[in-house]
């Protein structure tokens, strides 16, 4: 049965039994299929921010609404005007005038815990609180100078950089997820021998990649989230692992039928030994 890609994410969603039917399916489609599945990850977790962010606006009109007049030279900031906001867990000051100085981060964590989101600047330093990690920065450890001005200068450039940096975090994203799959068949190899399973190692990375559609969903929602959930990076994983032990079990009722399911040749049952083969 020769599913589409998109039948195939449902399924690989609940439907343990298709990951059998998964097998049969060749290098090149089990690769797109993990691409696509990064694309729609990647349009989720940065393409959404990005639309959100503009909001339909141009780059030049998003910085003379929304960015103050400032200045950042000799490692000191100025910005025209004090701006506080404090809404739903996040806290935004920014106080450039010589008489307000903020104290250091570890001074203020009481204040500091009271908040998902921070930012906070004065004339001297930044600091930024963001998923728990409260990071702190002085001006003077940058090496350049920017004003609004130069800004508005750089818009041309900016759209540039923005194709850039998305098609870059992108590479790097899928770069990542086929990495992070080939841990998942590693860990899955274990698995296969404890439940005595024969199965090569390519086909559990092609389990591996389809038995990530239901984390990255999770991940791409958890992404949005104000604070970060500890240890999520392995839970994500074990979740997976999950999936294709649940998928190799289902692949071991069909390897005990009379009839064996004919996934490919290797020993006994019509079912791949342990080989390294397929990569």
């Amino acid at each position: 049965m020769n599913m589409n890609i998109f039948k195939e994410m449902g399924l690989s969603i609940y439907s343990f039994k298709s990951y059998g039917e998964f097998l049969k399916n060749k290098k090149g489609k089990v690769f797109g299929f993990g691409v696509m599945l990064m694309v729609i990850y990647f349009l989720i977790t940065m393409g959404v921010p990005v639309i959100r962010f503009f909001g339909g606006e141009t780059i030049s009109y998003k910085i003379e609404k929304s960015v103050p007049d400032f200045e950042l030279s000799n490692g000191e900031l100025w910005v025209d005007g004090v701006y506080i906001y404090d809404y739903r867990g996040t806290y935004i000051e920014i106080d450039t005038d010589s008489r307000s100085v903020l104290r250091s981060a570890y001074d203020m964590q009481d204040f500091l815990d009271n908040y998902t989101q921070v930012i906070m600047m004065d004339s001297e330093k930044v600091i930024v609180k963001d998923k728990g990690q409260v990071h702190e920065a002085f001006f003077t450890e940058l090496d350049f100078e920017l004003s609004r001005r130069d800004l508005l200068l750089l818009v041309p450039y900016a759209y540039i950089f923005l194709a850039v940096f998305m098609v870059i975090a992108f590479v790097w994203m899928t770069a990542w997820f086929f990495a992070g799959v080939l841990v998942i068949a590693l860990i899955s190899m274990i698995v296969a021998s404890c439940m005595k399973v024969k199965i090569s190692f390519g086909k559990l990375y092609s389990l591996g990649i389809y038995s990530r559609t239901l984390p990255l969903i999770i991940k791409a929602a958890v992404s949005f989230l104000p604070f970060g959930i500890p240890f999520f990076y392995v839970i994500n994983i074990g979740l997976s692992v999950l999936i294709i032990g649940l998928a190799l079990q289902n692949i071991k009722q069909m390897q005990q039928a009379p009839a064996g399911p004919p996934y490919g040749g290797g020993t006994g049952n019509n079912y791949p030994g342990n080989d390294f083969s397929w990569m």
